[in-house]
């Protein structure tokens, strides 16, 4: 069945933890932050677990604090939700990325990976998985692998998907240095590579519609 709405209702991780009180006593170090595709939900991941909140109305969706992620993605306003753990406990592995239920509070699968993963992103047909030096392209339905893309060196996990209905482009560092890779995840073809700048690119997104790209130089 498909995931159930979240009550009234892009994953980025940080390069250092910002603190943050989740109560009077606690505070907590947040990792990674996130909107879902059409802003209307946040999603927050911390040293201590992960948050969602609907933004209007501003209040608290769901929660849960049993170990650190550093990487947290949402698909709309479901209950489901991908995430990676942190690394800073033991059982947190930054490879592993675990889609979760969250109505139910179990997971629906694991995925262990050879390395880190650095961002996640999903639409309704596709999952990209980004690693430093590969992005993984999974077929959401049944989360089985389609396609790997090598890239150059993507420290910072730069990867962005559309989300318009009948349209998958995706945009990603390509195999050279300063260039960008739009690729249609849905067919699993290159559409272009945009030549950005000599230089490796510090930010990266498209728009909902697929249709433009924007880049900022490191």
């Amino acid at each position: 069945r498909p995931p159930r709405p979240l009550p009234h209702a892009p994953s980025r991780p940080l390069r250092r933890p910002l603190p943050i009180t989740a109560s009077p006593t606690i505070t907590a170090s947040l990792l990674a932050y996130t909107f879902n595709q059409d802003a209307t939900c946040l999603a927050i991941g911390t040293d201590r677990g992960y948050q969602i909140f609907t933004c209007e109305p501003w209040a608290s969706a769901h929660s849960c604090s049993e170990g650190g992620v550093g990487v947290v993605e949402l698909l709309h306003s479901s209950s489901l939700v991908a995430l990676v753990g942190a690394g800073t406990r033991p059982g947190e592995s930054t490879r592993r990325l675990v889609m979760l239920n969250t109505r139910t509070n179990t997971s629906i699968c694991e995925l262990n990976f050879s390395s880190s993963v650095l961002r996640v992103r999903m639409n309704a047909s596709r999952l990209l998985v980004v690693l430093e030096t590969r992005t993984h392209i999974f077929e959401l339905s049944s989360m089985k692998l389609l396609h790997t893309l090598e890239t150059a060196p993507n420290r910072l996990g730069l990867a962005d998907m559309c989300v318009a209905v009948g349209r998958c482009h995706a945009v990603l560092p390509a195999a050279a240095p300063g260039q960008i890779l739009f690729f249609d995840a849905l067919q699993l073809h290159a559409l272009s590579t945009l030549h950005a700048r000599k230089s490796a690119l510090a930010a990266l997104a498209i728009s909902p519609c697929g249709s433009r790209v924007a880049f900022a130089p490191g």
